[in-house]
This record gives structure tokens, sequence and C-alpha cells, in this order.
């Protein structure tokens, strides 16, 4: 396997669409949602998804862009990106810092 830094840049930049709805915008790597970033001789680039919801419906639209970004790292050839809809998100999962703000924009609970 290959150094994926340059890939995991790249994914961070990439902002969960449902974090924008909050005003507060959060990269899928700071939401916990990305749990596979490998990449192989040929250039191939795997990249693992969990969603916050099994029913989000900006799905495609993440996929999407993950795909754009990662795309434009020297040396990937192709990008697959998979959603493994079996593993469960929790805000736990979230880096501190963007759940600690969270947390204080919607404080009665909302984060578990």
């Amino acid at each position: 396997m290959r150094d994926t830094t340059g890939i995991q840049t790249m994914l961070d930049q990439v902002v969960d669409p449902c974090s924008i709805a909050t005003g507060l915008p959060i990269s899928l790597i700071d939401m916990g949602m990305v749990t596979k970033v490998t990449l192989n001789e040929d250039g191939v680039a795997h990249i693992g998804l969990r969603l916050t919801s099994p029913v989000c419906w900006q799905a495609a639209n993440i996929i999407a862009q993950v795909e754009q970004v990662v795309a434009r790292v020297p040396g990937v050839s192709k990008v697959i990106c998979t959603v493994d809809p079996a593993s469960e998100w929790t805000p736990d999962m979230m880096a501190a810092g963007p759940r600690a703000e969270l947390r204080r924009l919607r404080p009665m609970g909302a984060l578990s």
C-alpha cells in the first residue's frame, strides 16, 4: 500500500452536507464518516464511508464529491468509494473540537 496522506488531506475538504444545515460545516474526516483509505500500487484509491443515517438522502452527493476530490490527488488513477450500510455512526465518532462546538450550538442534549 502507498501513502494516503494526500488523499486524507483532500477528504478533509469534503464537508458533510447536513453539518452545513446546522450552521457548522464539518469535514467527513472530522465527522468520523471515513472508515477506510487505501491506495494500491496501481493508483486505485479505496475510500470507505459510514453515513450519519442509513437513509441519508445526500449519499450520492457525498460519494460524488469524494470521488471528485480524490481523483485530483497525484498518483490516483481510479477512485472506488463505498458505503458500509451496516456501519452505524454515532456523535462519539466526531473529532472532539467539532463535537464540542456542535454541542455549544445545539445544547438541550441534541448530541449524546
